[in-house]
């Protein structure tokens, strides 16, 4: 992780001091893995390809205020985590969307015979189901494979609070499960 920061450090010392090539490193290092993440939570490509966009434009137009004290990565998933919760804020105000519970719900349904898609709706399903900060810290742990530590410094929590979170979010997908297919 040492080395990672390091390499980070420099790129963005690079883009500061005027090489924008610098910063398309930085993008294609870590776009992916945004990417990925915000459609987590978006769980549509196209809006999750334009917040990881706008996460980047984010990014290049405050990296100057990036001050060091975590890693780049920790800072980066901050703004992305920010940035996906306010998308989804937003979406729950306009009254005309259909909610991402009945989208995830016409999914299953659409695709019942389809025993991988089911899987995936279902797991959508279940995570939309858990708490905010559960939700978070879990995809954060499994999906992004983070440690408790790394987790703490995005959400901004101790690590016995995301242990706690992650604890809590395992035992609500278990009821969910129990509940769900009896």
């Amino acid at each position: 992780m040492e080395k990672n920061n390091s390499e980070d450090f420099n790129l963005i010392e690079q883009f500061l001091n005027g090489d924008e090539n610098s910063f398309k490193t930085l993008f294609e290092k870590y776009s992916q893995r945004v990417l990925s993440l915000v459609y987590s939570y978006t769980k549509n490509y196209d809006d999750a390809k334009d917040i990881t966009q706008e996460i980047f434009l984010k990014v290049y137009n405050s990296l100057e205020n990036f001050k060091k004290r975590s890693s780049f990565s920790t800072w980066l998933y901050r703004i992305t985590l920010n940035e996906s919760i306010s998308f989804l804020r937003k979406m729950k105000k306009e009254k005309n969307l259909v909610s991402i519970d009945e989208v995830n719900e016409i999914e299953i349904q659409n695709n019942s015979n389809d025993q991988n898609n089911y899987d995936r709706g279902l797991m959508e399903k279940i995570l939309l189901s858990l708490p905010e900060n559960q939700k978070i810290a879990f995809i954060l742990a499994k999906k992004e494979q983070l440690s408790y530590r790394e987790i703490g410094k995005i959400m901004n929590i101790s690590e016995k609070a995301v242990e706690s979170l992650i604890y809590r979010a395992r035992e609500n997908i278990r009821n969910f499960l129990k509940n769900e297919l009896g």
